[in-house]
């Protein structure tokens, strides 16, 4: 083998070696990329979530109210009829 055809063949795994470096460097910046949105992703889920929760919350605490307040309003009427019933 000559030193030419050493050397041109060490070009050709040079020129190689530097396009799969650029393909490497263009794939992790598109990898850096994707993590950035999928971290965006994350962060919008979990504040939904925390809004699905408040939500739930509230709701149950306003069913709870309106069960406490039909419960007292049916003891505040019977109190009365009870009283109106004696009084007569």
């Amino acid at each position: 083998m000559s030193d030419l055809s050493l050397n041109a063949k060490l070009d050709r795994a040079l020129g190689k070696m530097d396009a799969v470096m650029g393909l490497q460097e263009d794939q992790s910046k598109t990898l850096r990329e994707l993590s950035e949105r999928v971290a965006k992703v994350e962060a919008g889920v979990t504040e939904t979530k925390e809004i699905v929760d408040a939500w739930t919350t509230a709701k149950t605490s306003f069913r709870f109210i309106k069960w406490a307040l039909g419960i007292a309003g049916a003891i505040i009427g019977i109190v009365f009829a009870v009283k109106g019933g004696v009084s007569k």
